[in-house]
């Protein structure tokens, strides 16, 4: 027999814990240890029975919790104070006693915590959690009602086993319902927690500036910065463009908004990506260089080849991105040769110098730049992201003593020595390269690939992409083809492709899919008849028909009786087959079937059978394995077989 307030307060305790676990890793200190203490005093008072903490006494220690936390509250911390108190109550709940009052708080309380968790997270993972607090919430339900008619209450194995299958019927049948409603709800275009929460999820993995010697060594993360849908390219073609820089003091590269107009005439291969970046707070959006169109309503394009949206940023989206793969970009008017010619007022000598050898060793804009190319190449320069040049002569320091330094080292000497040569420049930031999906058929592009390239004006063809970083020694290192396909990498991307397919289904889904839907409905209703509708739904009518009559067949079959029932079925066949006896409407009863056979087995079966149903009792464990050995014993036994 099981007890169903031990049943209950075992899954009272897993409902706690489903609704916390998404919820932890972003609470502070104090929450969590009062959240584990909680559960750990919950569990060794439940083990003892005793429960010394009065519930009078567990609402006087929450009030001056939630007075504290609510004096925190402000709109800059509008989060952090209400999810502290949701886990501090829930913990003190857990440490009581679980009657249904309280136990039917946790549960509110499990369900505002796992909701509470999405405000930083969105994963699949949380669909996993709420499904599974679902059912067994639902679970709970049913055996609390059990519970609240009689706190000591036991049942069968059996019993149980009906009850928790009639419970479980419950959430299965709302999941049409989920899956009904959910295309056609209405939602908005923003989270409607967006404006109480910042974003919190996947940096851009570039900023608004580029300053090298910031730091004395760069960190790599591998945080996801964006997916893009495409299919696969070359390696030394993934060049992904997002903002520009022309503006420096020297050092620090920075972007002024109100550029000279320009009329890029762009030739090249058309590659089309279906773009899904990490919420961050840039406005820059990211394309394969170089990006001519990118679908998203209220975008402002910029002459220079950066697109940035409109409104608010951190929020999840998606956006087809139409680029043409060329390093090389022609213009049909003039640049504004003194804008992008624009130097400091004062540079180190030595900085002046190397480029007035690089302007004098070439005739033209051509010649320089293949000098410097050549200056950089032959340099001993190497890549590296530690051992940094720090300070206030980085520039200076990177190219004539260290030579080794990372992207933004490379780029900001190249194109500061192209202006002083005077080849008008600029820096593009963006991405270099990515792990291509073969499941998914996307790009994963983390921060740790977050890259700074030059733009030259070559007088004659127009701007074209030079990436100084390839000049290092060690450059290889940067365009390097992924290793073999290992076992954990195939299951890190079968896992990263059911991410994704989660983000574009279900995250990014908006009203403007909800009308694209709609519309092709709409398209495919206008030449529907009522002959096509009969035609179509016929093979669906036969098919629930044919369902239905199996079930029925089935039921007949007695396959949902009762187990007491089915061991009797098979019995009075049994004694039919050996005996010759009929039982059932007109026909010997169970008393009257042992007299007449006389056998032994078929006197205990009755025995025991009787002794529990007619007793108006379900049959133990040990007494069905009992019956069922009987039967076995009873093949061949009977008169009618020897």
């Amino acid at each position: 027999m099981v007890a169903i307030r031990s049943l209950t307060a075992i899954l009272t305790y897993i409902i706690g814990l489903c609704g916390t676990i998404p919820l932890f890793p972003w609470l502070t200190m104090f929450p969590r240890v009062i959240l584990v203490a909680g559960l750990i005093s919950g569990l060794w008072q439940d083990r003892r029975g005793i429960w010394p903490m009065k519930p009078w006494m567990q609402n006087v220690v929450i009030v001056p919790i939630f007075i504290y936390y609510a004096i925190q509250f402000s709109r800059s911390n509008p989060i952090q104070p209400v999810i502290s108190v949701l886990a501090i109550m829930l913990a003190v709940r857990l440490s009581g006693e679980k009657n249904v009052r309280h136990s039917l708080q946790i549960f509110a309380l499990s369900i505002f915590c796992l909701a509470s968790s999405s405000l930083f997270d969105l994963s699949p993972i949380f669909l996993i959690y709420l499904g599974l607090l679902l059912f067994i919430v639902a679970l709970a339900l049913v055996l609390l009602t059990f519970q609240n008619q009689e706190l000591a209450m036991t049942v069968s194995m059996p019993d149980l086993k009906r009850i928790l299958f009639s419970a479980l019927l419950m959430p299965l049948l709302a999941v049409p319902l989920l899956l009904f409603f959910f295309p056609i709800m209405p939602r908005t275009q923003l989270p409607l927690w967006n404006f109480l929460n910042p974003p919190v999820a996947g940096a851009s993995g570039y900023s608004d500036m580029v300053e090298p010697g910031s730091h004395s060594s760069i960190g790599e993360s591998r945080t996801l910065a964006f997916r893009a849908e495409m299919p696969s390219q070359a390696q030394n073609q993934l060049y992904w463009r997002g903002t520009v820089f022309n503006r420096t003091d020297g050092v620090k590269w920075t972007r002024i908004a109100q550029i000279p107009a320009e009329r890029p005439e762009i030739v090249g291969h058309k590659v089309t990506q279906v773009i899904y970046p990490e919420p961050s707070d840039s406005h820059t959006l990211i394309a394969l260089d170089r990006p001519v169109a990118i679908s998203l309503q209220r975008v402002k394009r910029s002459p220079d080849g950066v697109f940035e949206v409109i409104g608010s940023a951190g929020r999840r989206v998606s956006y087809s991105a139409d680029s043409l793969s060329n390093s090389l970009v022609a213009q049909r008017n003039p640049i504004d040769k003194p804008f992008y010619l624009q130097l400091p007022d004062q540079l180190p000598a030595r900085i002046k110098t190397l480029g007035s050898e690089v302007s004098q060793a070439g005739k033209d804009d051509r010649s320089k730049v293949e000098f410097l190319e050549n200056y950089f190449r032959n340099g001993n320069y190497r890549y590296s992201t530690v051992d940094l040049p720090t300070g206030d002569r980085v520039i200076e320091q990177f190219i004539f003593e260290k030579k080794q330094g990372h992207c933004e080292f490379f780029a900001s000497s190249f194109a500061l020595l192209l202006r002083t040569a005077g080849v008008p420049c600029r820096l593009v930031g963006g991405y270099l390269g990515g792990e291509y999906n073969q499941i998914g058929g996307y790009y994963i592009v983390t921060d740790d690939k977050a890259h700074v390239w030059v733009e030259a004006n070559i007088d004659g063809s127009g701007w074209e992409r030079i990436d100084p970083s390839s000049f290092a020694t060690n450059a290889g290192d940067l365009w390097k083809s992924p290793g073999s396909r290992s076992l954990k990498l195939r299951i890190t991307m079968a896992l990263d492709a059911f991410n994704h397919v989660w983000n574009r289904s279900v995250i990014v889904y908006d009203f403007e899919q909800q009308i694209k839907i709609a519309n092709h409905v709409g398209s495919r209703l206008q030449g529907v008849t009522p002959a096509k509708i009969l035609r179509s739904f016929a093979p669906y009518v036969a098919g629930v028909f044919l369902l239905a009559g199996l079930l029925l067949a089935v039921r007949r079959a007695s396959l949902f009786s009762s187990r007491e029932q089915r061991i009797l079925s098979r019995f009075l066949r049994m004694v039919e087959r050996e005996f010759d006896i009929i039982s059932g409407k007109g026909g010997a009863g169970l008393f009257e079937i042992a007299s007449a056979t006389a056998n032994s087995h078929v006197i205990d079966f009755v025995a025991i059978y009787a002794g529990a149903v007619y007793h108006d009792r379900s049959l133990t464990d040990d007494e069905y394995l009992r019956l069922r050995q009987i039967l076995r014993l009873m093949r061949g036994t009977g008169s009618k077989t020897s």
